[in-house]
């Protein structure tokens, strides 16, 4: 297992049990204790910025006008041709991260053998990035943790639930554990389908990246009986079960397991690498009800019945939904905390009308802790906000936006992302409180509840319910954040396919993006061979460590001229279909261009390695060629 972790600025010496929040910092009583003056996020942040910095010369030239750039673009101005030089990244940073967030509540069976069934989509995804699967580090973890101090009992009976612990083989913590022994492994209605799901003792994660010393692949589970990656997933995503907390913290779960807390989930540390992007993926079908867990910073919303103060006659989902929504920019009505919901009839109102409730939002003295402020009063859970803020301070800090990714698969009603939807679908536009006549125990009945957003009447869960999904607005309001990073699926799909395509799909591009596009129209250097002949030199740029000296040059590269492939009798590729397979082994690495119309100007150059030989992360190809003037686009190359 890689050990790849980061040094911290600051200490954190427990969990943060409440909320790891402002208000619990202030709090002695909140169960969190400080390295002194270490501050829970000092403001240069636990780490340094781990950013990527390629070569000054990335990009086009600065003596080059890209083609979009001026009426007259390109490498060339007026009716000449020009010799332009411009750099590509040739192999990209190929570490990814990912989180999957896993709802273990009773209704998400159905949902679980779904992921399962569609994760291997994400692999083929991901496998087509050139060079073949990234270096991978693959993480699951519950929602599960606890709710309250655990007087609910059942199963959030347990304060902390699974500690935001990535599920794994680790005969040595039994939580969060799939090792011989555990609940997981003795489970006879969900056996393994081996040993530890095939990981390798003391594993709390996949990890499966590429040799540095060879063409091979270093793994931490087992290929014996052709075992492969998607079967040690999803036998970790159906290992989560459906015996955890109803009550689900989903976001605090994907906090503390990202950001590992000394003596909770010490053994997440390492997960998180400062190279590579990392993409988290939630699955639940309830909205986020991450809170204290003290009763006294919950405003005791997880006893169901507390003497002297509340006779609740509403579901604990109604509480969470009740206190962290506005619908119209308000509160929701007729709802008092310390009784319920006191309306004598139903409440609805339009579903796109409703957001995720924030302290900050409502706060007219600027003071979150103003008890005038009615968010402040109604808003006993976790500040989305506050969560947002340090998963991207904690694992990328300013290069965030770039290197984050979330897909949502959550309650929410279908939407342009969801295509394969079950006939008997039933969705819902409105978000509304009533009493849901189909629930089990019978009891649940007589409750006033959040209801569903869409059911899916032919599906039954473990707890004998027909498949229902709420309003996910919480979880919405994260994934929202991370821009057009951020992608929401409705769990009510038949399967995931969309959603696990999408998600290895945008991470290929992310690492690759349009490397190698040329930005310029270029000259046909042979206007009698089919296809276009550019005129051009390469130069293969490989990072290396000591610059300036031997090879390694002060720009921090070695440098060796690349030429053009060509097919075993001589012949320059065709443009239009280049048959790599004509290329033999010992005439690699080579150029060659070709045609692409996801590119902007439908031109493209490639770099040709030796089968199985993946360039170092980072490797650059510097091209310098004869391009057109724009007013010429298919002009022929002016004579070497």
């Amino acid at each position: 297992m890689t050990n790849n972790t980061r040094s911290t600025q600051g200490s954190l010496v427990a969990l943060v049990l409440a909320a790891l929040s402002p208000a619990c910092m202030s709090d002695p009583t909140a169960g969190l204790t400080l390295a002194p003056d270490a501050g829970l996020f000092p403001d240069a942040g636990l780490f340094p910025d781990a950013g990527i910095s390629l070569a000054p010369d990335v990009g086009p030239a600065a003596d080059a006008a890209p083609l979009s750039s001026s009426p007259d673009s390109g490498g060339s101005t007026g009716t000449t041709p020009a010799t332009t030089t411009f750099t590509f990244v040739s192999s990209p940073e190929r570490a990814v991260d990912i989180l999957f967030m896993i709802d273990n509540s009773p209704s998400m069976d159905p949902k679980q053998q779904a992921l399962a069934n569609n994760f291997p989509k994400m692999i083929a995804a991901l496998e087509k990035l050139h060079g073949g699967l990234p270096d991978v580090h693959i993480g699951v973890v519950s929602s599960n943790m606890g709710a309250g101090n655990g007087a609910m009992g059942g199963n959030c009976g347990n304060g902390l639930g699974d500690r935001g612990l990535l599920w794994g083989n680790d005969p040595n913590d039994m939580t969060a554990s799939v090792a011989d022994g555990s609940a997981a492994a003795t489970d006879p209605n969900q056996p393994l389908i081996t040993s530890g799901c095939g990981l390798n003792i003391g594993q709390r994660w996949i990890e499966d990246i590429q040799d540095p010393n060879g063409t091979g692949r270093i793994r931490n589970y087992s290929t014996a009986n052709n075992l492969q990656l998607q079967d040690v997933f999803s036998c970790l995503a159906k290992a989560v079960g459906v015996r955890g907390c109803g009550q689900e913290h989903q976001l605090q779960a994907t906090r503390v397991a990202l950001i590992p807390q000394t003596g909770i989930n010490d053994a997440n540390r390492g997960f998180l690498r400062d190279n590579a992007k990392l993409a988290i993926v939630l699955i639940t079908d309830e909205d986020d009800c991450s809170a204290s867990n003290v009763n006294s910073q919950n405003d005791d919303m997880f006893n169901m019945q507390t003497p002297g103060k509340r006779d609740v006659g509403d579901t604990t989902s109604l509480r969470c939904a009740a206190r962290g929504h506005l619908c119209g920019g308000q509160p929701i009505p007729n709802y008092d905390p310390a009784v319920g919901y006191t309306g004598a009839a139903p409440f609805t109102h339009s579903f796109a009308d409703c957001t995720a409730k924030e302290k900050r939002l409502l706060n007219p003295s600027g003071n979150p802790n103003d008890p005038s402020n009615v968010d402040y009063t109604y808003l006993p859970l976790i500040d989305v906000q506050d969560v947002i803020n340090d998963i991207n301070n904690f694992t990328k800090g300013t290069q965030a936006q770039q290197k984050i990714f979330v897909s949502g698969i959550i309650g929410w009603p279908p939407g342009p992302n969801d295509t394969n939807l079950p006939a008997d679908l039933q969705t819902n536009p409105n978000y509304r409180i009533d009493k849901d006549a189909t629930s089990l125990p019978a009891s649940q009945g007589n409750l006033w509840d959040y209801m569903p957003i869409c059911s899916i009447p032919s599906q039954t869960s473990a707890d004998g319910n027909i498949y229902k999904a709420y309003g996910g607005l919480r979880l919405k309001k994260f994934v929202d954040a991370f821009g057009d990073k951020g992608q929401v699926f409705s769990i009510c799909n038949s399967d995931f396919t969309n959603a696990m395509t999408q998600t290895g799909s945008d991470l290929v591009q992310a690492m690759t993006g349009n490397a190698d596009c040329v930005p310029y129209a270029l000259t046909d250097a042979a206007p009698n061979t089919p296809g276009l002949q550019p005129h051009c030199e390469a130069v293969d740029r490989t990072p290396c460590d000591v610059p300036g000296m031997g090879a390694c040059l002060e720009s921090g590269y070695a440098e060796a001229p690349m030429p053009e492939c060509k097919d075993s009798q001589g012949n320059l590729l065709d443009p239009a279909s280049p048959q790599l397979d004509s290329v033999s082994e010992d005439s690699r690495p080579c150029w060659y261009f070709s045609y692409d119309a996801t590119c902007t100007n439908a031109q493209k150059i490639s770099a040709l390695r030796p089968t199985g030989v993946v360039a170092p992360a980072g490797t650059l190809l510097t091209m310098t060629c004869q391009t057109c003037p724009a007013s010429n686009p298919g002009c022929v190359a002016a004579s070497p």
